[in-house]
C-alpha cells in the first residue's frame, strides 16, 4: 500500500491541535484527539443573515462579522436617526443611541466596543463637527472636529485613528484629513484627491483607500490609494466605479482589502492584496449608502439602499473547513 508521503511527497504532521492559519489541502494528525484531519477551501460566497431593527441607509459601520456595530443613518420615513445596533454574528440588537441625531458619519472608525462616530449631517442636512466614541454600551462626547464634514471614512481604532475626505458643503468633495489620538482632532496635510464616501481598511498608518465620488452629482472613481506612515501612493484602480459601498475599515488590511456595492447600484465584489483588485463573489442586493464591517475572508454588510433604507444583511464566508477523515 502507497503511503501518504510517497503519493504526496511529504509526512503529515503530528499537532496537539489544529492549526490557528489553515492553508488549502493540509493534512495533520492531532494527537490530543486522536484523529487524522484535513482542510479544505470552500465556496465563497455572501449569505443572508438576519435583519437590522431600522432600516436605513447612510449607515456608518465597524468591528467583525461577529462583532459588528451599525451607527446612525437616513430613512426618508423618519429622516436622520442615531440608532445604535450591535451583531453578535446572529442577530441585532439595539443599543443606546448617539447623543447627536445625524447620519452619514465617519464610517470603519473602531470595532464593536471602542468606534468613533465623527462627523456627518444633521436632522436639516447640514456637515457638523460633532464626534462621540462608544465604548460597548454608552455614547460619550468628544473634541470636535476641526472641519465640519459628512460622508466621510476612516482608518485605525479609537485611539490613533484617521478621517479622510468627506463634504462640506454639500455636495462639494474636500481633500483634508484628520488624525485622532483618543482625545484630540489634528487636521493633516492635504490628500492627494478630493472625495466623499471612499471605502477603507487597515490602521492609520498602512491602510488602503478606494473608490469614492469626486464631488458635484453622485459620479464614482476607480482610483485607490495607499497611505503608509503619513505618506499617500496612487495604487492600482478598481476594477469597477463606485462610492458609498460596503467596506472593512479596521477590520481589514492593506494587503486583503474588500470593497462590496455601492453607488452607482452595484452587486460587484473586489478584493485587495496589496499590489491589485480582483473581481470576488457579488452580493445578493444591489445598494449603496451601507454599513461594512470584517475581514476579507469573513465579511459584513447591512442596511443602505436608495434612502428609503434597508434593513438586510449580508455575510461573506470564503474560508478552510476543516474535515476528519476516517475509515467509513
Amino acid at each position: 500500500m502507497s503511503t501518504f508521503r510517497q503519493i504526496r511527497g511529504t509526512t503529515v504532521k503530528s499537532l496537539t491541535s489544529d492549526p490557528s492559519i489553515l492553508q488549502n489541502n493540509q493534512v495533520w494528525y492531532n494527537s490530543t484527539t486522536g484523529t487524522l484531519k484535513v482542510s479544505q477551501d470552500q465556496v465563497a460566497a455572501w449569505a443572508s443573515g438576519n435583519n437590522m431593527t431600522s432600516a436605513r441607509s447612510y449607515v456608518a459601520g465597524g468591528g467583525t462579522q461577529n462583532a459588528a456595530l451599525g451607527v446612525a443613518g437616513y430613512n426618508t420615513g423618519s429622516s436622520a436617526t442615531g440608532k445604535t445596533e450591535e451583531y453578535d454574528g446572529t442577530s441585532w440588537s439595539e443599543q443606546d443611541d448617539l447623543g447627536t441625531t445625524r447620519y452619514s458619519v465617519s464610517r470603519g472608525l473602531g470595532t464593536q466596543t471602542a468606534f468613533i462616530a465623527a462627523g456627518g449631517n444633521n436632522p436639516s442636512a447640514n456637515p457638523v463637527t460633532n464626534s462621540e466614541l462608544y465604548n460597548g454600551s454608552s455614547w460619550t462626547a468628544t473634541n470636535a472636529l476641526n472641519t465640519a464634514r459628512s460622508y466621510l471614512s476612516g482608518f485605525g481604532t479609537s485611539t490613533a485613528g484617521l478621517v479622510v475626505g468627506g463634504a462640506n458643503p454639500r455636495p462639494s468633495a474636500v481633500n483634508n484629513s484628520e488624525s485622532f489620538d483618543g482625545t484630540n482632532w489634528t487636521a493633516n496635510p492635504a490628500t492627494p484627491f478630493t472625495v466623499k464616501n471612499g471605502a477603507t481598511a487597515g490602521p492609520a498608518t498602512a491602510g488602503v483607500f478606494a473608490g469614492g465620488a469626486p464631488g458635484g452629482p453622485p459620479t464614482s472613481t476607480t482610483a485607490s490609494y495607499e497611505i503608509n506612515s503619513t505618506t499617500w501612493t496612487t495604487g492600482n484602480s478598481l476594477n469597477v466605479g463606485r462610492n458609498s459601498s460596503g467596506f472593512g475599515g479596521q477590520g481589514a488590511t492593506q494587503t486583503a482589502a474588500w470593497v462590496a456595492g455601492g453607488t452607482p447600484s452595484t452587486t460587484a465584489t473586489e478584493h485587495y492584496d496589496g499590489t491589485s483588485w480582483t473581481t470576488a463573489a457579488v452580493i445578493a442586493t444591489a445598494r449603496g449608502s451601507m454599513g461594512g464591517a470584517g475581514t476579507q475572508s469573513l465579511g459584513l454588510i447591512f442596511g443602505g439602499g436608495p434612502d428609503t433604507g434597508l434593513a438586510a444583511t449580508e455575510e461573506y464566508s470564503d474560508v478552510a473547513a476543516v474535515k476528519t477523515l476516517t475509515t467509513s
